[in-house]
């Protein structure tokens, strides 16, 4: 959820080394032939040379061995399990150890290649062909092949295991309600291709979604039955073997994660040193935002995401201090509120939602009437501190080539006209009360997750403009996992306060968990085995024939109808979307942020120190 987004002691540098031009160097980094700088000794070391195959990375400057990074991480992760991360702590974390065939630029926003070196796709668009990298290891010195794809697909599409992205494979339904997915074949240990019943324009890309995982380590495990429970956040650190660029070394619960480097990571700089840099990376888990903040400006983290109520302070005084802030504009990622719709009870008979209240949440007029009383300018200007704007469009105006902002339905801030829709459905106000038709009070809770302030602060705007209405909206903060809980199983709320971190790459086709009635985050009324409403069907529809067109036109076409529609039933209320900023330490080298998560580290094995730091 995604739409996704969120540590350290400094070790010592060992001095720059130097060597002669065209030698090899001596520091233990496995420089590949042609290596002409020596750039430090790294401690943990690296495990032989670099894999034949490896990744060459040109767009970054070369840099120093050693260090250990620290950034802060509020909230505890809920698994290491790469797949079934739903939550950013934890999605955070799973880029660091894991890899994925194919990938995305985080700065040039294009396709680049990853675990696989290329693909291939059928004129038809129905058979997509692989190529993994010669001589990938995993993190325990096991070859990593085809096999391993194969196996952790195969855990994908597995009906008895539930995880969002299984939902980007799904290419429509069997007359008997079961899912259609492409089918693998391995074709040699480096090679293996996919066969879709539908074209599928960025097919690459749902494979470059797999955090592919190693079969010699889970299979056992899985055809036990027990896969769901292997990468907790319980596991001994040596059994978590990955393919990203560094290895978990210690996890204490609600205080730290500590990685060190990969020894078998398969990523080269532009001059054949590898790679990462840093010998360790560090999250400090905080309880909020604001212990983010704090230890930021106590110098004991090294980067930090800025939230626009801190931007002008640390602005300020960025000429005099020892870090740099960048601002990137418009944020990838959104704000909005959500009625549970879903009209299902639980195992124990009882409906999730209070009959009385589903019939409000229900109605169309009235989440519409919800959306024009909510004063978004309001938002942006006490909230954000003036740096954001609202949002009408599914997607944040931050992705220029799908948001959909200047066709969607506008919302302006109306309390007449949500006071006329209201009166239209036989809502009245009497002393300043709402009622419903049938006389009951309207008042319902709104929840959010307890550490982040910022999402706390628009509920209380949000709470006082619909106490205009005469509606009484209760605020409860709990802990992010407890909010994944009621979303994704409990299914106990009324209102949510939520937002998406963009996919990646942002793309509708990358939209599936959300969008399709049948999607686990199709928040309002998750995973439906027919489509509940004539207007979830038409989205179904929409989108599959989006993802079906070649043609970025065509695909622009049935995007705009999905996103006017999803703008006119309004499941989700789109409020405000932020500007995006970041700060970190004059002393660290390819501080690159980018709109795109894991924002601050998406370049993890490039960054560096540049010169020895003490804490």
């Amino acid at each position: 959820m995604r739409k996704l987004s969120g540590l350290i002691v400094l070790a010592t540098l060992v001095p720059m080394l130097t060597s002669g031009c065209g030698k090899k160097n001596d520091n233990g980094g496995g420089a590949g032939p042609g290596a002409q700088t020596a750039i430090g000794r790294p401690n943990p070391a690296f495990a032989g040379e670099a894999p034949k195959g490896a990744m060459k990375i040109e767009d970054m400057e070369v840099g120093k061995y050693g260090g250990r990074l620290v950034l802060a991480m509020p909230g505890n992760p809920k698994t290491f399990n790469p797949m079934l991360s739903n939550d950013v702590p934890s999605m955070d974390i799973a880029s660091l150890l894991f890899a994925t065939c194919y990938d995305y630029h985080r700065l040039k926003q294009e396709d680049e290649p990853s675990l696989c070196e290329k693909y291939e796709r059928s004129a038809d668009g129905l058979t997509y062909t692989f190529t993994l990298r010669e001589g990938l290891r995993w993190s325990d010195g096991t070859p990593l092949t085809t096999d391993d794809f194969a196996f952790s697909y195969g855990v994908i599409i597995d009906p008895k295991i539930a995880m969002s992205v299984k939902d980007l494979f799904k290419q429509g339904t069997h007359p008997d309600g079961k899912p259609i997915f492409p089918t693998f074949e391995k074709v040699d240990d480096r090679v293996f291709r996919f066969k879709l019943t539908h074209p599928d324009v960025l097919f690459h890309v749902n494979v470059g979604s797999i955090y592919v995982v190693p079969k010699h380590k889970w299979q056992a495990s899985y055809e036990a039955g027990e896969f769901s429970k292997t990468m907790t956040i319980q596991v001994d650190p040596k059994d978590l073997v990955g393919s990203g660029p560094f290895v978990l070394r210690d996890f204490k619960d609600a205080e730290s994660v500590v990685f060190e480097r990969n020894p078998n990571y398969w990523k080269v700089d532009r001059d054949g040193n590898r790679l990462p840099y840093l010998d360790s990376l560090m999250f400090l888990i905080v309880p909020d935002f604001n212990a983010t903040l704090l230890r930021f400006r106590e110098g004991k983290t090294d980067m930090l995401t800025v939230r626009p109520e801190d931007f002008d302070a640390l602005k300020r005084r960025e000429a005099k201090a020892d870090y740099v802030v960048k601002d990137l504009g418009p944020s990838f990622s959104t704000n909005y509120i959500m009625f549970n719709l879903d009209a299902r009870s639980g195992k124990d008979g009882k409906p999730f939602v209070d009959p009385m209240k589903q019939k409000w949440f229900q109605n169309k007029n009235f989440r519409k009437a919800i959306s024009h009383a909510i004063d978004r300018d309001g938002i942006v200007r006490t909230v954000l501190n003036g740096r954001g704007q609202p949002l009408w469009s599914f997607y944040s105006p931050a992705n220029v080539k799908w948001s959909a902002s200047d066709k969607v339905i506008k919302y302006a801030y109306d309390l007449n006209k949500a006071r006329a829709m209201l009166k239209s459905e036989r809502y009245e106000t009497r002393d300043g009360v709402l009622f419903d038709p049938e006389g009951n009070k309207v008042e319902f809770v709104m929840i959010t997750n307890s550490e982040n302030s910022t999402r706390i602060a628009m509920l209380n705007v949000i709470q006082e403009d619909l106490r205009k209405l005469g509606i009484t909206a209760h605020i409860r903060p709990v802990p992010f996992n407890d909010v994944v809980s009621s979303l994704s199983d409990l299914r106990n709320f009324d209102a949510v306060l939520l937002g998406w971190g963009s996919a990646i790459p942002p793309d509708p086709a990358q939209s599936k968990n959300v969008v399709l009635s049948s999607g686990r985050n199709h928040g309002w009324n998750p995973a439906q085995p027919a489509p509940a409403t004539e207007w979830e069907a038409r989205m179904d529809t929409l989108l599959y024939s989006n993802i079906g067109a070649f043609d970025y036109a065509e695909r622009a076409k049935y995007n705009d109808e999905l996103q006017v529609l999803f703008s006119d039933w309004q499941p989700q209320i789109q409020l405000v979307v932020a500007n995006a900023a970041f700060a970190g330490r004059k002393n660290l080298g390819n501080f690159k942020p980018a709109g795109l998560r894991p924002e601050l580290f998406w370049n993890a094995e490039s960054l560096y120190f540049k010169t020895p730091k003490e804490r």
